[in-house]
């Protein structure tokens, strides 16, 4: 052979072994499309606290610690990979070392310390402040001791101090991304995180697409795109499950499994979510500011019809507005609030309430089943003789940002952590929305609730008490519905997990894909 035939033969052996090694290497993994009813607007966590936020955006930003809840919500290293406490009031975090932006900045102890800072979070005048002061308004401050460890300091002891940055709200930011926007409101139409995967392409009212980020820390994301497509109409998310243009649908409701359990290709997942469907009274709207109108509001409600007729009996309806997982400070005794419609007539009458309208606003079924149960509410309400007016409403601001003549509107509680102060204090208290907007304001609630955040077991339980019964019956600020359903229908070769609350974790935590 000669050196001509011998380089020829070099150069096509090389060719080959490339165009195998590039068919090796070839992403097979599929790109999956949700269809959900809404997505969110403004992408960090900070500037909008929604069960649609959460569903998305904790697949792109990640928080130090993890939340298992394959493991009945044990705590697992996250971006920290250890974490003690120095005092009941300092906890000291070590990082993971290795870890890299979606820009391809490293993730280290200065992350951390602007994620929690005054241009992001800490202080009146940081854009986060409005919502993540109700969870995380007792930091101090946050000192960064070396290039991978922090010392967190709050104000006082604080009994949630490491769950507080294993849930929602304590998401974290890469510094040099934020600074990069340029302003608050760049940030919020591309956040940077480290998770599994990155934000792709938004465009508003249609879709969110992620794609896999393939240098991230942990386990590469089973899927190599996700897109969240808007799709309103509950039917057409049904139809494009079973027709194979969507892998996951969301906001199911049990009249619709039938048709999807006798698919050979379709399965429906989920269940009940830690969190209350609740309504909300606005105590401005004349008719609301007497609490006996508030509390026939809440006797007219038969909340196991609802379940029923809506659910299956797949929820259940909580004793008061607290759940099991509280543990110690969940009070199994409670009266909670019965079906007696007329108690409600008795107390409209002691009122001197004469049939004036009360506004019900809602949307479209950005809750579970929420259309129907508005419907189902007002009837109720009817037949003891409350005149409420149903007001379909196109999104929140119509409901948030518009107080007059607002009177019942629709909420969810979610028990961020498996204790009250996660759930009915930071909610009810005045960091929550309710006494910051106006809505609510209850002195005795709150001096409750400065007890609840002490350690001693037996005050805190004591406090449970008056505050539970401050909320279903000397002044209530709404009233609870049934624990909130998350049901999802989905396409046979996913294997997919459904956490207990709106996260859709699509890492290899939770989905593994066939194939």
């Amino acid at each position: 052979m000669n050196y001509l035939s011998r380089g020829l033969c070099t150069l096509l052996g090389s060719i080959l072994l490339s165009t195998l090694a590039g068919q090796a290497l070839a992403d097979n993994r599929p790109d999956l499309t949700v269809a959900v009813t809404k997505n969110p607007s403004r992408l960090d966590p900070m500037a909008e606290n929604t069960n649609v936020n959460m569903r998305v955006m904790k697949n792109v930003l990640e928080t130090l610690i993890y939340t298992d809840t394959k493991a009945g919500g044990s705590l697992r290293p996250g971006l920290a990979v250890s974490w003690r406490r120095l005092d009941g009031q300092t906890l000291e975090l070590k990082l993971r070392q290795g870890v890299e932006c979606h820009n391809g900045e490293v993730f280290n102890a200065e992350d951390v310390a602007f994620s929690l800072g005054p241009k992001r979070m800490m202080g009146e005048q940081a854009p986060g402040w409005g919502i993540a002061r109700q969870y995380l308004g007792g930091i101090d401050g946050v000192d960064v001791v070396g290039s991978h460890t922090v010392r967190i300091r709050f104000k006082r002891e604080d009994p949630l101090i490491e769950l507080r940055f294993a849930n929602w709200m304590s998401e974290m930011a890469c510094k040099d991304a934020f600074e990069a926007a340029g302003s608050w409101e760049n940030w919020l139409k591309h956040p940077v995180g480290t998770g599994p995967y990155k934000l792709a392409e938004v465009k508003r009212g249609d879709y969110i697409k992620l794609d896999s980020f393939d240098r991230y820390w942990g386990n590469r994301a089973p899927a190599k795109s996700v897109t969240f497509k808007e799709v309103p109409e509950t039917a057409a998310r049904i139809s494009g499950l079973m027709t194979g243009e969507y892998e996951i649908a969301t906001e199911l409701t049990p009249d619709q499994f039938n048709l999807l359990e006798a698919d050979a290709n379709t399965m429906i997942v989920g269940g009940p979510v830690r969190n209350i469907r609740v309504i909300i009274f606005d105590e401005n709207h004349p008719q609301l500011k007497n609490p006996k109108i508030r509390r026939a509001l809440s006797y007219a409600i038969n909340r196991e019809l609802i379940v029923s007729a809506l659910y299956d009996g797949r929820t259940s309806v909580p004793r008061g507005l607290q759940m099991k997982i509280f543990g110690d400070l969940y009070i199994g005794d409670h009266q909670p609030t019965e079906y007696n419609p007329g108690k409600a007539r008795q107390l409209l009458q002691e009122a001197g309430y004469n049939g004036e309208p009360i506004s019900y606003r809602y949307l479209q079924d950005y809750y579970t089943g929420e259309v129907d149960t508005a419907q189902i509410l007002a009837d109720m309400w009817r037949q003891v003789g409350i005149n409420v007016k149903l007001e379909l409403k196109e999104n929140w601001d119509q409901i948030e940002g518009a107080p007059k003549g607002r009177g019942i509107f629709n909420w969810s509680n979610s028990a961020s952590y498996p204790d009250p102060l996660g759930q009915l204090y930071r909610l009810y208290g005045p960091e929550g929305w309710f006494q910051r907007n106006g809505t609510y304001r209850n002195a005795d609630f709150n001096r409750w609730g400065e007890q609840l955040k002490g350690s001693d077991m037996a005050k805190r339980i004591e406090a449970v008490r008056h505050m539970l019964e401050i909320y279903e019956r000397r002044d209530p600020p709404g009233t609870y519905l049934h624990v909130l359903p998350m049901f999802y229908g989905v396409r046979t070769g996913l294997e997919w997990t459904p956490n207990d609350n709106a996260f859709m974790d699509l890492s290899g935590r939770m989905l593994r894909i066939e194939g």
